[in-house]
Order: structure tokens, then C-alpha cells, then sequence
């Protein structure tokens, strides 16, 4: 009796192994079965999803749910909620009606959320825009005394930085058994489980990390943590997967969005330069060196090289700044106007009565990630050229002109350079961007005709992932798109 048992349950256990491998062989041959791929974009803004039907080869219709910034009493927080922002890709994921047959997630990266024992958070996200390491305690701020002490310099807003300020202002939550970045969360909270690796796209940006070995520097972690041997998420493999849904489905590690932009937008590496402008600005060129410029950041590419990558930290908020004074100033006058009307008469007056190099506007209002008290100015100002249309052409131009200092820089990998590829809402909503693009960079400029790459780019990654494509595929994907 004892022995027919032992055989009933062996049998229950290689019947239960034979559905565990072919459910998963099943969903990782997701494009055969019609199943389609998600990539999630947890933007500063806007929360969105792309799903990619592999089979048509299309994309379905994009959906976003705002990002909002939570307020947490502190001058110089800038927080989301992180439960707010579960909640909204869970919704987001609720409106696919097609099989899934893999998840990515990209988005905003360098902040910082705390988690529990659980695994849920504790903290609201403190996000890369946050200025609490610029806080005085002591008389000096955390990013000059982790400078002192280890002499790295990270930038406001840099993960491990963010964690080093909280622990001298003492706002660490008491329940707190570590810290990771809101692609990570999101993504272990899909999985189920912490995650305790990431992709590199996603750890250079908590500061301190070597893309070359992937490894983070020891004597800043030590420092950051307060601890010897102390340890960080490790880097996964490029294209690994985090684990699964309850419901079975593939989720990839996540992937920084300036790397899963380019991977979603960028077909010919070695000859375009990608030119985003969201919130912040962003120019990233591909190369196989790891050598560039000290004012660039050197990412790590998915296994197949780098980008040198120059960023601003402002762009598009530099050009709603003066939105929001030109609101004022018609608003004081008695007026009311609509936000659309106010970027509608900036464009007209832009396009009408502004004069490319009348006006000098340094666009670097919230500072620089070199120089983050470095503020913006208005310059070569004449009796008769201060005028709207001269300071829209001005700000666009100080926007892109910040852009294309990096390329000056980074010479010798771009001079490689056959096109420019743009992507942001500025530049799909205003053609004055593309105009300055066109003036400064003196190379043909694409529009990227998707309304998030780095969505797009998160759904390809995971396609890959799950071997439903190969990369070649991809970029083969990412042509057509291109030429149409």
C-alpha cells in the first residue's frame, strides 16, 4: 500500500513537471499562438503601455494613465506614488483583450523607492528630479561629502545619492529592508518576488557603476550603506527573464528607457543619433568604445555595446516655463486662454516674427547634471529684439543647442552620424523643434513616428526575451516603421 503511494505521487509529480514545461514552452512561443507583446513605460509624466501584435505587425492603439507628483511636505522632493503607479499599469494591463505572451518594463530610472520584508513599498518614489542631496546637514551637502569621502561625484537625483542623503536626514522608513528603482518594484511586483538583479541600463544610473565590468564601485557602496561587505542588485543578462506572472506570463528584467528607446527606434546603430525631448533632453550614439567625453554618460547597450549619452535636464520644461510666463502675463492682463492656445500663439509668433540668433537663451533652468546650481539666462538682449517670437525661437534653440554641445564633444563617434532621429512630444508637436534640429546638427532629421519608443522598444525586448524574435528581427521591425 505504502509503495503504490509512493508510485501514485512520483506519477502526480512528473505529470505535474510535464505541464509546468510545456505551459512555459506554450507561452514563450507566443508569436505562433497570436499572443502579443507588452512593454510598459513608467514615464515621469505619463504611465504608458504599447502592445505589439507580432503576427500583423502592427501596433494596437496606445493607452497612458498620468503619473502625477505626490507632495510630500518637503521643498525639495519630488515624489510619486508607487502604489498609485501599480495601480494604474495593472489597469492598463486589465485593457488587453489578446493573450500576452511577455511583459517589459522601462521607464524613468536613477530614483529610488523603499520596500519591506514583503516586498511593498514603504516610501513614496523619490524620482530623479528630487534635490534632497543638495539638503545641508552638518553644514555640507551629501553630494560634496560622498565626494569627499570616496571622490565620485554622482548627480542630484542618482539613486545611490538619493539613499546617502536620506540617511543623514535620517528619512529612511524604519520598516524598510532595502531600496530599488521603481522599474524594478513594478517588475517584482508582476513577478511576485524581489528581484535582486536588474539590467545595466538600469543600474548605471543609481550611480557608481562600472559598464564596462558591471560591477558598482565597493568603496562608494560601502560609504552609501554604511557597511562593510555590503551588497547591491547584481546586473542580470542581456534579454533574461525576472520570472513569471501568477497567471504564467514571461516577464523580462527591466531596461532603462533610453536604451529601450533607442532599441525600439534606432535601426542603423552606427549611423544615427537618437535626439530625445521629453521632460529632459537626451542625445545617444552607439558605439562598440567605451571611451567618451567626460560630460557624457557611457550605457550600457544590451549586450552589444554602448551609448555615449549626453543629458540635459531640461527641454520640454524649459519651453512650458516660458509657457507658463507668457500664461501670466495674459492672465495678469485680465485675459483668459487656454494651455493649447497659449503653444498655438507661441508657435505662430515663433514661426512669424522670430529670428534664429536674436535672442541667447541658456535653457539650464533647473541646472545641469555637471553643474546642478548652474541656472538659466537671457542674453544679447537689444532695444528692439525682445519679443515673443524671439524668445520661442530662443528657448528652442538654447533646448537643442544644449543637445548639440555633446556631439561636439563626442566628435569622433559622430562624425559617423548620417541622420538624426527625434522623438519626444516636442518635436512631434512643434515643427520650430525640427527646424532647429535641422539648423544646428546640419544632418536630415526623422520624426520617430511612434508615441513611445521606449514602450515599443520594452514590447521588442521582451519579444526577444521569450524567443519570439531575434534582434535582427527587431531592428528589421524597428526599419520598416521607420520608412513608413
Amino acid at each position: 500500500m505504502q509503495i503504490n503511494m509512493q508510485i501514485n505521487m512520483q506519477s502526480i509529480y512528473s505529470l505535474f513537471l510535464w505541464f509546468q514545461v510545456t505551459y512555459t514552452t506554450l507561452t514563450n512561443e507566443g508569436c505562433s499562438m497570436g499572443r502579443v507583446h507588452v512593454g510598459l513605460d513608467i514615464g515621469t509624466t505619463n504611465i504608458s503601455m504599447v502592445v505589439l501584435d507580432l503576427n500583423g505587425g502592427t501596433l494596437l492603439p496606445a493607452r497612458s494613465i498620468p503619473n502625477v507628483q505626490l507632495q510630500t511636505g518637503e521643498s525639495y522632493a519630488y515624489a510619486q506614488d508607487p502604489h498609485a503607479i501599480e495601480s494604474a499599469v495593472r489597469t492598463l494591463l486589465l485593457q488587453v483583450k489578446e493573450p500576452i505572451g511577455s511583459l517589459c518594463v522601462t521607464g524613468q530610472v536613477h530614483g529610488i523607492v523603499y520596500y519591506d520584508a514583503s516586498g511593498i513599498a514603504v516610501s513614496p518614489l523619490y524620482t530623479w528630479l528630487d534635490r534632497r542631496a543638495m539638503e545641508q546637514v552638518d553644514g555640507m551637502d551629501s553630494q560634496q561629502l560622498l565626494f569627499e569621502k570616496t571622490g565620485v561625484h554622482l548627480p542630484c537625483g542618482y539613486g545611490l545619492l538619493a539613499h546617502y542623503a536620506n540617511r543623514r536626514l535620517k528619512n529612511v522608513p524604519a520598516e524598510a529592508v532595502g531600496f530599488c528603482g521603481i522599474l524594478e518594484y513594478i517588475t517584482s511586483r508582476l513577478v511576485g518576488k524581489t528581484i535582486d538583479k536588474s539590467d545595466p541600463s538600469c543600474l548605471g544610473p543609481f550611480g557608481a557603476f562600472d559598464p564596462v565590468s558591471s560591477r558598482f564601485n565597493d568603496r562608494v557602496i560601502e560609504e552609501v550603506f554604511g557597511l562593510k561587505e555590503s551588497r547591491f542588485l547584481d546586473a542580470c543578462s542581456p534579454f533574461e527573464l525576472a520570472g513569471y506572472t501568477p497567471e504564467g506570463i514571461p516577464v523580462a528584467f527591466p531596461v532603462g528607457d533610453n536604451q529601450a528607446g533607442f532599441f525600439g527606434m534606432v535601426s542603423d546603430w552606427p549611423h544615427s543619433a537618437l535626439v530625445s525631448m521629453g521632460t529632459s533632453g537626451q542625445i545617444s550614439l552607439f558605439s562598440t568604445s567605451p571611451v567618451c567625453p567626460a560630460s557624457m554618460e557611457l550605457r550600457p547597450f544590451l549586450g552589444e555595446g554602448y551609448l555615449h549619452v549626453g543629458a540635459t535636464l531640461t527641454a520640454g520644461k524649459a519651453y512650458e516655463t516660458l509657457h507658463h510666463c507668457i500664461a501670466s502675463i495674459i492672465s495678469s492682463a485680465g485675459m483668459k486662454i487656454s494651455d493649447e492656445a497659449v503653444f498655438e500663439l507661441m508657435k505662430k509668433e515663433g514661426k512669424s516674427h522670430g529670428i534664429p540668433g536674436s535672442l541667447a537663451v541658456d535653457t539650464r533652468f533647473n541646472g545641469s547634471r555637471k553643474e546642478p546650481n548652474a541656472r538659466g539666462s537671457v542674453s544679447s538682449i537689444q532695444l528692439d529684439n525682445l519679443t515673443l517670437g524671439n524668445l520661442v525661437v530662443g528657448t528652442i534653440d538654447g533646448i537643442v543647442d544644449e543637445l548639440y554641445q555633446f556631439s561636439v564633444e563626442a566628435s569622433e563617434v559622430f562624425l559617423a552620424m548620417e541622420r538624426i532621429i527625434a522623438t519626444g512630444s516636442s518635436v512631434r508637436k512643434n515643427f520650430l523643434f525640427q527646424e532647429a534640429l535641422d539648423r544646428k546638427f546640419k544632418l536630415p532629421t526623422s520624426i520617430a513616428q511612434v508615441d513611445d519608443g521606449a514602450g515599443l522598444g520594452a514590447a521588442l525586448i521582451g519579444a526577444v526575451a521569450v524567443g519570439a524574435l531575434s534582434k535582427q528581427e527587431a531592428k528589421s521591425f524597428v526599419g520598416s516603421m521607420l520608412r513608413a
